[in-house]
């Protein structure tokens, strides 16, 4: 029980920053995300090790912007110590901001449909641009493309709330 509890409190006091660059490598090698800023880099070790990004700022490859004020990198037990096979089981997105224009749309979606690992968006704020004018603002949209709510977006459009479940 000791050596357990060791194992997860141990790395609180690991300085995380030095590692960034391993972590920054892994999100865009196999997220196609490009860290570009931070605010701060935590571990926490309840209820699920988990690193905690605050802060952060990121690009995909189609030049997508994603601010992120809480991003959630849940490492495999052993990439915890050993960071240079670091592995991660699945990434959370939470409190999300994305403003795109129309026709940069398909491009999030073929995104988020050729995405093989686990990633989640949890209270994401999609606005979407015509011409820079607003066009349509969605809300609170919740997505996971794994486990049980697979491929079905929740969200809330003109105060409303909405389901969507992608086949």
């Amino acid at each position: 029980l000791i050596s357990v509890v060791l194992f997860l409190l141990i790395p609180h006091f690991f300085d995380l920053k030095k590692k960034d660059q391993i972590i920054k490598e892994y999100l865009f090698k196999n997220y196609d995300l490009k860290l570009t800023k931070y605010e701060s880099i935590r571990y926490n070790s309840f209820p699920t090790p988990n690193l905690e990004i605050l802060n952060a700022s990121t690009i995909n490859s189609n030049s997508i912007k994603f601010d992120t004020k809480n991003l959630k990198i849940y490492p495999r037990l052993i990439s915890i110590y050993n960071f240079e096979n670091f592995k991660v089981k699945k990434i959370i997105l939470n409190k999300n901001k994305i403003s795109l224009k129309v026709n940069e749309l398909t491009f999030l979606s073929k995104y988020i449909y050729k995405l093989k690992n686990k990633i989640s968006f949890y209270n994401l704020e999609l606005k979407i641009f015509r011409k820079n004018e607003s066009l349509l603002n969605l809300d609170r949209i919740s997505f996971s493309n794994y486990g049980h709510n697979k491929n079905i977006i929740k969200g809330q459009v003109f105060n409303k709330q909405f389901k969507i479940s992608i086949n």
